[in-house]
């Protein structure tokens, strides 16, 4: 399993997936970069069958909403049709791409 990185308002201790220069629930700017445990369920999802040209080579694919254990949300591709609620967990982090696959 892949850890997820987030940033953490260093005053409130709410957690982001970007990066963010003023936190949006009490205004502070500083933030410290943590590593959290990258397993959660499935909030919703979409299949892509059509897709750009630079992602035509993967399609048909999978994109959900993930909610993670930790309470952040994060946007990944799924390298299987999910169910919403469904148990997931981050196998692979390339580029800021997070990519998830069921919890068997």
């Amino acid at each position: 399993m892949t850890n997820v990185k987030v940033f953490e308002c260093a005053e409130c201790k709410k957690k982001y997936i970007q990066r963010k220069w003023i936190c949006s629930v009490c205004k502070h700017t500083e933030f410290h970069e943590k590593e959290i445990n990258g397993e959660g369920n499935v909030y919703s999802h979409t299949r892509i069958c059509i897709s750009s040209s630079e992602f035509a080579h993967l399609t048909p694919y999978t994109v959900a909403l993930i909610d993670l254990d930790w309470g952040v949300r994060v946007t990944a591709m799924v390298t299987e049709e999910v169910e919403i609620q469904e148990k997931v967990k981050c196998i692979s982090n390339q580029d800021n791409t997070y990519v998830f696959s069921k919890i068997n």
